[in-house]
């Protein structure tokens, strides 16, 4: 009697044991089955972090390829407008600016009509006929002369018409007679059409005074 109940009691503890340890197999097997999916979304995680990363960076990539591509931009516009300035009006003044008779003080609008604009041809303050009162040539009377020596163009703005606008120091020696020549340096305000490729508005505005040679 005694050793059948031993025989119950050991079945029953092999039981329980293969129960157990059925039942750890199990947890086991959950237990890795649920760590490989946290592997598997934090592998995911981690390759859409590294996209966003690789798209952040490009985009900072591109917003500084822009700002350069604009200051290069804006750069090189500034160069070519004073360029384009500088060109413009040593040709201008240096046809204003030398005469030695009527008929060439005369000539000096047309000699420009290719760079100025009608409303610079037409300006009287500009382009006079030399004559006085009486009719006479105040060029020949007089017997006045001018020879341009240089001048220095300054951009101060361009707008959105791409009108540029700047100032001019022009120097040219002038001589009545038989009188010693002298050397003036006058400013200009002028406004140059990129478009055109034409002087639109000139004005003298002043002196920096002038030296008897």
């Amino acid at each position: 009697m005694g050793k059948k109940i031993s025989s119950v009691i050991g079945l029953i503890v092999i039981i329980v044991s293969l129960i157990c340890l059925g039942t750890f197999k199990l947890q086991q097997i959950q237990y890795n089955k649920e760590t490989a999916n946290v592997k598997q979304l934090l592998n995911q995680r981690k390759k859409v972090l590294k996209e966003r990363q690789k798209i952040a960076h490009q985009s900072v990539l591109n917003e500084n390829l822009v700002s350069s591509n604009k200051t290069k931009s804006e750069n090189t516009q500034d160069y070519e407008a004073k360029h384009d300035l500088q060109v413009i009006t040593k040709k201008f003044f240096n046809e204003y600016f030398t005469y030695d008779s009527q008929n060439t003080y005369i000539k000096r609008r047309d000699k420009v009509r290719g760079i100025a604009t009608s409303s610079v041809l037409n300006d009287k303050k500009l382009f006079n006929n030399g004559l006085d009162k009486t009719g006479h040539s105040i060029i020949e009377t007089e017997k006045n002369a001018s020879i341009y020596d240089g001048s220095k163009a300054y951009v101060s703005g361009i707008d959105q018409d791409q009108i540029v606008s700047g100032i001019v120091e022009v120097s040219y020696s002038s001589r009545k007679g038989s009188n010693s020549s002298s050397k003036t340096t006058d400013i200009y305000l002028v406004k140059f059409d990129s478009n055109q490729r034409k002087l639109i508005q000139i004005q003298r505005v002043g002196t920096t005074g002038t030296v008897v040679n």
